[in-house]
């Protein structure tokens, strides 16, 4: 939403130009972007879901570099010489770091329209401070509850957006990124901490909330950039991962559980975790899409846990009963 408003706000200043809005992954030599939103005559696409395999020219990557660098505005030439000019801002985050980069394409220059546009990527920033501090929980300082069930929300309604309805890529941003991701497949898993209730009876609930949040940081350190982890409450966690395989995905989890599972923890040995997950596809709502990994995690955790569940492998070899949606709403999750 907010990034609608900045550029929903540009293009009414300025409905002739074409913004596009990147996310700096690193500010290496080799600088890494991710499109978020960009928008063109008057229509604005902000993508649910970022693009990160962005590829510019390397007249573009040198004066993002620049700009960064400096902290100024790079004005560039069109590569392909069509009379259009480039104009680079780059925008700091709350911990001064270079957060994103805004890219205005027109034919004309203008000085005060340029200290305009880099005085609203400030307050853009600055809002991106206040929406961060409401999405994070603060125990763990993963996402919350709340943000996964609009994350979750997003996923089910991008399922059944056309793909007519997503704008074209700038030509000069050579990237085939956008039709895999609108293909790419999620997946949704429920992790819950084995036998935490003993931990907190035993060494106190100070020493489980550092539990909590060292589980937290090994779930950030093990998934990948673009995946999504949350607190869902509790000693319970939530991983939205990207993956085109079932397999993958498998291997992923099995993965983080053997992360946790193999952790050094003080006074406890051998921390487990136990994981059921499900394919987000065309389910009703977020609860049904959480009901189902919660099926899954409800399996492990009474058939030996410190294991991973899917929950359609479940139901197949009929070890589950396929939930309805009157289980879900009769079951027993606190759904948000």
């Amino acid at each position: 939403m907010i990034e609608r408003s900045l550029l929903q706000t540009l293009v009414d200043f300025a409905p002739s130009s074409e913004y596009r809005l990147y996310r700096v992954l690193s500010h290496e030599q080799e600088i890494g972007l991710a499109l978020t939103a960009y928008a063109k005559n008057n229509i604005i696409d902000t993508l649910e879901h970022e693009i990160k395999d962005v590829k510019l020219p390397d007249v573009f990557h040198r004066s993002i570099l620049t700009a960064i660098e400096k902290q100024s505005i790079q004005i560039i030439n069109d590569p392909k010489a069509d009379d259009q000019t480039h104009l680079i801002y780059p925008a700091k985050d709350k911990n001064n770091e270079n957060y994103s980069v805004l890219i205005q394409s027109n034919r004309e220059l203008n000085f005060d329209d340029q200290r305009l546009i880099h005085a609203l990527l400030k307050v853009y920033s600055n809002y991106l401070e206040l929406i961060d501090k409401t999405r994070r929980d603060k125990l763990t300082q993963l996402l919350n509850r709340e943000t996964l069930d609009a994350e979750i929300t997003r996923l089910l309604m991008r399922n059944n957006t056309p793909e007519s309805n997503f704008l074209k890529l700038p030509e000069y941003s050579q990237t085939d990124a956008r039709q895999p991701l609108k293909n790419s497949t999620y997946w949704l898993t429920l992790i819950d901490i084995d036998f935490f209730k003993n931990i907190n009876d035993t060494y106190g609930h100070l020493y489980g909330d550092e539990v909590l949040i060292l589980v937290a940081r090994l779930l950030e350190e093990s998934i990948r950039e673009y995946d999504l982890a949350f607190r869902f409450g509790g000693e319970e966690f939530v991983i939205i991962a990207v993956s085109d395989q079932l397999d993958t995905a498998i291997q992923a989890f099995e993965r983080i559980r053997k992360v946790v599972n193999e952790h050094p923890f003080a006074n406890v040995e051998g921390l487990s975790i136990s994981i059921g997950f499900t394919q987000v596809t065309d389910q009703m709502s977020p609860s049904d899409v959480i009901g189902e990994a919660d099926s899954a995690l409800y399996y492990a955790k009474n058939n030996g846990r410190n294991q991973v569940q899917f929950y359609d492998e479940l139901v197949d070899k009929g070890l589950i009963d396929k939930k309805s949606e009157e289980d879900i709403e009769s079951g027993g999750i606190d759904f948000f």
